[in-house]
């Protein structure tokens, strides 16, 4: 049996990445030992984006807490506000765009997750 695991976001150092953007990743493989999903927060700065992406083989969910954008795919744009649920599954093109005047901060699942959430050679 596992052990149970606890992480204090206030704790954890976060990505921060070009355009501006800030990510904590508090649940992966090299946090806590996950071997079937990562969970992290993203903080998109205003007039930012995560650019477009793709994930071949990872299911993503994004929960978002603050502030307002867009998710954008090849088909759509969904607004994106407090409450806003996405599922994104594998191979779908997309970027999120912050389109308001503070940070949009959202939750985002992997599952599996990315092999940059895991320890090399695993």
């Amino acid at each position: 049996m596992s052990e149970l695991k606890v992480v204090d976001i206030n704790k954890v150092e976060p990505e921060r990445k070009t355009p501006p953007r800030s990510s904590w990743i508090l649940i992966s493989e090299k946090t806590v030992g996950a071997q079937n999903l990562a969970l992290g927060v993203n903080e998109t700065e205003p007039g930012s984006m995560v650019p477009e992406h793709t994930h071949e083989t990872e299911e993503e969910v994004m929960f978002f807490l603050e502030g307002e954008g867009k998710f954008i795919t090849q088909d759509q744009e969904i607004d994106l506000k407090p409450g806003i649920c996405v599922y994104n599954p594998p191979g779908a093109p997309h970027k999120i765009v912050n389109t308001g005047t503070t940070k949009l901060k959202f939750v985002w699942v992997y599952a599996p997750q990315l092999k940059s959430h895991r320890i090399p050679n695993n």
